[in-house]
């Protein structure tokens, strides 16, 4: 007969916040049909950092992985729609692109529409390429508008995600995860126990008591106090090529107007966010203390507020990279404690839900086998460096020259890998398909032209198809949805009919 191997049987998740509470609702979902218990430890003295507001459309296959209606959620979290992110003054001052959503223009005759549009624009014959994408069109005209899988139209290749209160997604989350019997405990963790194989065994905590646990999950933040401090994982310093190292947020009052999108506009020393809530606005500049201290951002900070501020500035500080090791012994670093890459692209909260997907998909059992660690440290330094590339890549191109953070630009060394990638797109403007990189073939596209990067040749394949025929399929997407966007409900509307 064989024997069976036993499961874990109690899991720790030690913080609390977006992170910690991300990390209990997938692991208690999970787990809710089987014997294994999840305890959440979380400082009474630990503020939530709590900026993470906007995100990407897979925070929509979160909750349907929980089984949470989009339409409660979007009620409980002050939450807002984004159809994608506006670059402002990024390769030159008084210059604007779009990131957006979905899909832009749709392949033509197999081949990604970017090539046949690069054909077209070079005889300026076409529009600016984020003007085929139905999400940048809607955004433009503050409109919002979710397509009926069943009756297909202009608009069905538009993707969305989310603004939200990230304090009240926290406590929503918190809610479903004690739904599901996860023990919450408010205490600080005073001593970390480790057994003679370097494992993790016990927590000291301080209220006198003991928490003993098979597995145990880092959501501290930079502190990194399980998988830094306790068992000395490293961390790679990526700020050779992300310097930013600095935050500042600050919440206003809201605006009459509600765009469905995040801005991003760059400033002398780095760049400003505004992100457009239900009842506020959150706003704030990432920037790099090298070039600038805290007072001189504040007041540019400060400077190009819309609106009344209804906060105190908090200010942030952080090292751009990520933990040597994502995963190690019977730890696992979820958050901030795993790495940090800047919000610009809003991948923060992907990665907590990434690291958590990931793991329940490799769940370990008493053994811990190394080939599975090894699997999920590999696929997570995937997502981080593909990440961190295309982050790069909005700074690299840039043509600013008017301060000393844009200067550095203008010499700084950018990781091969991408360099490898801009080489190819420059070439005949291909790009490879990577099923492991998070950003689709379009967003890099976008980032590219709108950073006025462009390819020396073509692909030949663009050549065989009816330039005729290409070019009226250009004009009537064009115009089609120039035409039908006046037709949809702006966003106001569309929000307040949902959370009525």
């Amino acid at each position: 007969m064989i024997e069976k191997e036993s499961n874990l049987n109690k899991y720790v998740i030690v913080g609390g916040g977006t992170a910690g509470w991300i990390s209990a609702a997938i692991l208690s979902n999970l787990l809710k049909h089987s014997q294994a218990s999840v305890v959440l430890v979380e400082s009474p003295d630990v503020p939530t950092i709590g900026v993470g507001e906007a995100t990407i459309p897979s925070i929509l296959d979160l909750l349907d992985y929980l089984n949470i209606s989009r339409q409660e959620f979007i009620a409980a979290t002050d939450s807002t729609f984004k159809l994608g992110i506006k670059f402002v003054d990024w390769l030159e001052q008084g210059h604007h692109y779009w990131h957006p959503f979905g899909t832009v223009g749709g392949k033509i005759d197999t081949l990604p529409f970017f090539h046949h549009w690069h054909k077209f624009a070079k005889q300026g014959l076409a529009g600016e390429f984020t003007d085929y994408s139905p999400a940048t069109v809607m955004a433009q005209h503050n409109k919002f508008y979710i397509a009926d899988p069943n009756k297909p139209n202009l608009f069905s290749s538009s993707d969305y995600a989310l603004h939200f209160d990230a304090a009240k997604v926290a406590q929503f989350l918190q809610k479903y995860a004690l739904s599901n019997n996860v023990e919450h405990k408010l205490a600080n963790v005073i001593k970390v126990h480790k057994n003679q194989a370097g494992l993790i065994s016990s927590l000291e905590l301080s209220d006198s008591s003991t928490l003993k646990g098979d597995f145990f999950i880092d959501c501290t933040g930079q502190k990194a106090l399980l998988i830094g401090e306790s068992l000395g994982v490293g961390y790679d310093d990526w700020s050779h090529f992300l310097p930013v190292d600095s935050a500042i947020a600050i919440q206003t009052e809201k605006t009459p107007d509600l765009p469905p999108y995040t801005e991003s506009t760059a400033h002398e020393h780095g760049w400003r966010w505004r992100i457009p809530l239900q009842t506020r606005t959150g706003n704030g500049y990432v920037y790099c203390s090298r070039f600038c201290d805290k007072n001189t951002a504040l007041d540019l900070l400060l400077t190009n507020l819309q609106g009344q501020s209804i906060n105190d500035p908090l200010f942030i500080k952080f090292v751009t990279g990520k933990r040597e090791k994502v995963w190690h012994q019977n730890c696992l670093a979820v958050g901030l404690s795993s790495g940090f890459l800047e919000p610009l692209e809003s991948t923060s909260i992907y990665l907590i839900m990434k690291a958590m997907l990931n793991f329940v998909q490799m769940l370990p059992q008493q053994s811990l086998y190394q080939a599975s660690i090894n699997e999920f440290n590999r696929l997570m330094d995937i997502e981080f460096e593909c990440i961190r590339d295309f982050i790069v890549l909005h700074y690299c191109a840039t043509r600013r020259t008017d301060s000393e953070f844009w200067n550095w630009w203008q010499q700084a060394a950018i990781p091969e890998s991408l360099q490898t990638k801009l080489e190819l797109f420059k070439a005949q403007g291909r790009l490879m398909k990577n099923d492991l990189d998070l950003f689709a073939l379009d967003s890099w596209y976008s980032v590219l032209v709108g950073m006025g990067i462009s390819p020396e040749g073509q692909d030949p394949i663009a050549n065989l198809s009816p330039s005729e025929k290409i070019e009226q399929m250009l004009t009537q997407r064009r115009q089609g949805l120039a035409a039908a966007v006046n037709q949809l409900p702006s966003h106001s509307d569309f929000i307040n009919k949902l959370v009525m």
